[in-house]
């Protein structure tokens, strides 16, 4: 490409811009205000040295991890091949139409908002409409996608976003035709375990899947070939890399060591006590303050010694409240609430998440989807698997002989912590019960407790003159004679989060696909308590399935709190979820992918100069293979 065609790309987008009327307009409303775009198009700047190369990013700032997968890719750049260039290109929210370019900021919106999230996910994900998001998108903006992509002049284009896929890839096909000199593209798909139909645009050089499981709906969604699917893992931050390989075995005495020194490197208090790390996200969803209030009351009353460590993110609230929580009064509220016979928070209706124990203790249950969906997914410990999805649902067990869960039957109560009442902050808004969500006039109420635990034998039940249906005696855990000494850590936004992941023994957390990877490349097992529905429903899979942890909604903390704890005072079960993280994890995923990203881009690169014959590369690249 000539700095000739840059400067007339550069031209064209300025004329349309000024030509195209207002997104308002087209529609025919007056209520849409453009989201204000800072970023200015410039040449990608010449590498400073032989080996460098060109590189443009293509992502949105949709959560974090889509940006956080280019940061890591583009680091390993510079590692790999020192002396590149990049830089990060928005094209939807630069050149896309209503609605694709409002979708930053309808992010945190619809991500608080579970079931919004649901409908708008399942919809988008249908095969209709990624027929017809493709031919609009590109009818609309490929045009104005390609100019700009040309004004950057890289020498590769790497989409890390599943919307900007099908229509870069045309833009790069075409530009390489117009040019006469190849730009290849590659796709890095961000998810593990469910992902999104507009990733697979099978015209790209190559794709990078993370997963057996993304490997499967690219082949069947997309029709990419075998050939064009390369699977290393998700890309991480190379830090992870660097601590993984000073950990090793996190179960050695060598491991153990290094987890001690890192826990002093951080000055956790008590570094000699076990950690557990406990995260909801940078925007803050997830009921972080009701899991870390279960948390200590748990590890208190089983008398485990612990230091819980809370990634607050931007929520700046929960950070000060736990600064300055009064921890008696917390467990003065839990065994008034023990006495009460209520297990706290739970779900406000079966329309959502149903979840109960054993009568063990350590070993939470959790069912995750609608009713109708139970039989599909069936989230628990590595112990319950799908296959024992029919035996484990208690139908059969329900108050008054009832067989089925009824429509209108709700669990008490609400999302207010039953251990502390706080004041109502920004998260305590996005995690109450969704408007979407709602019981029905006549619904009966039943208490958690009042549901008979699987596996055990049924309690028999007890007159009850204030409710219309039976309750039963749960089981309740024996306090430890000497209670367990627990420090809370309230963190901000965190920079060195695989030193966190080392000196922790357990994560909690939503199930964001990044997070995940970065806890497995660190060998760390992990407790999910919430995931985007559609999106991240499938990375729930991928840690129980692969037996490094387990699910237990965070609507009911005092489940998630009793399933860790469990894992706290067996050193065999956290050795065995260790054992298996080590083996879903890869560390060094972004490196391997970026390498052969450049390679390729270098192969392109001599092509392009006459420096090698297309078909003596596609020779000597056979002869690699083989």
């Amino acid at each position: 490409m000539t700095f000739t065609d840059t400067e007339e790309a550069e031209q064209e987008v300025n004329e349309m811009s000024s030509k195209a009327p207002p997104v308002a307009q087209v529609l025919g409303v007056s209520d849409i205000s453009p989201t204000p775009v800072e970023e200015v198009d410039v040449r990608l700047p010449e590498p400073t040295t032989e080996t460098g190369l060109k590189v443009l990013f293509l992502s949105s700032d949709t959560g974090g991890g889509h940006r956080a997968s280019a940061e890591s890719l583009a680091a390993q750049f510079e590692r790999i091949f020192p002396g590149s260039t990049y830089a990060l290109l928005d094209t939807v929210e630069r050149d896309g139409v209503y609605p694709y370019n409002s979708l930053v900021s309808w992010y945190k919106h619809l991500g608080a908002r579970p079931q919004q999230w649901k409908f708008v996910y399942a919809v988008s994900n249908s095969r209709a409409f990624e027929m017809m998001a493709d031919v609009h998108l590109k009818l609309m903006c490929e045009r104005a996608v390609r100019r700009r992509i040309m004004i950057y002049d890289p020498d590769v284009v790497v989409s890390v976003h599943p919307l900007m896929a099908n229509v870069p890839c045309l833009s790069c096909a075409k530009i390489t035709k117009k040019t006469g000199k190849k730009l290849p593209m590659f796709t890095v798909v961000t998810d593990l375990g469910s992902a999104h139909c507009l990733w697979f645009a099978n015209g790209v050089e190559q794709m990078y899947v993370a997963s057996d499981q993304i490997r499967l709906l690219a082949k069947a969604r997309g029709k990419v070939p075998d050939e064009k699917l390369v699977q290393y893992g998700l890309p991480i931050r190379h830090d992870f890399a660097v601590q993984a390989e000073f950990l090793g075995d996190r179960m050695s005495g060598d491991g153990k060591a290094h987890q001690l020194k890192v826990r002093n490197d951080l000055e956790l208090p008590s570094v000699e006590r076990k950690t557990v790390l406990v995260m909801g996200g940078g925007d803050g969803f997830g009921s972080l303050s009701d899991i870390v209030d279960a948390l200590y009351v748990e590890f208190v009353t089983r008398g485990i010694d612990a230091n819980i460590v809370v990634v607050c993110g931007r929520n700046e609230v929960l950070k000060k409240s736990l600064e300055e929580r009064n921890w008696e009064n917390v467990l003065e509220n839990y065994r008034i609430m023990k006495e009460s016979g209520d297990r706290g928070p739970v779900m406000s209706s079966f329309g959502s998440d149903y979840c109960t124990s054993r009568g063990t203790g350590n070993e939470a249950v959790c069912i995750g989807g609608d009713i109708t969906q139970n039989l599909r997914r069936i989230l628990s410990s590595g112990s319950l698997g799908k296959e024992s999805a029919l035996s484990s649902v208690p139908m059969a067990t329900l108050p008054d002989g009832m067989t089925t869960p009824p429509q209108s039957l709700s669990v008490s109560s609400g999302r207010s912590s039953p251990l502390l009442s706080l004041p109502e902050s920004d998260e305590d808004e996005a995690n109450k019960t969704s408007p979407d969500v709602t019981p029905t006039r006549n619904a009966r109420t039943i208490q958690l407790d009042q549901v008979p635990l699987m596996d055990t034998q049924i309690p028999v039940p007890l007159a009850d003159p204030d409710t219309s249906v039976s309750s039963y005696e749960a089981p309740r855990h024996d306090e430890a004679e000497i209670p367990g000494k627990v420090t809370v850590t309230g963190l901000g936004f965190v920079t060195r989060m695989a030193e966190y992941m080392v000196a922790a023994d357990i994560l909690v957390s939503k199930a964001g696909p990044g997070t995940i990877a970065e806890a497995a490349s660190l060998s760390l097992p992990v407790m999910l308590t919430s995931f985007l529905p559609g999106q991240e429903e499938g990375n729930v899979d991928y840690v129980v399935d692969g037996k490094f942890g387990a699910f237990c909604s965070d609507a009911d903390p005092l489940g998630i709190a009793e399933e860790v704890s469990g894992w706290m005072l067996d050193d065999e079960k956290l050795a065995e979820l260790s054992k298996a993280a080590k083996a879903m994890g890869n560390p060094n995923a972004a490196a391997e992918i970026v390498k052969a990203i450049g390679d390729s881009t270098w192969k392109w690169k001599k092509i392009n100069r006459g420096e090698l014959s297309e078909e003596t590369s596609s020779q000597s690249q056979q002869n690699q293979e083989e």
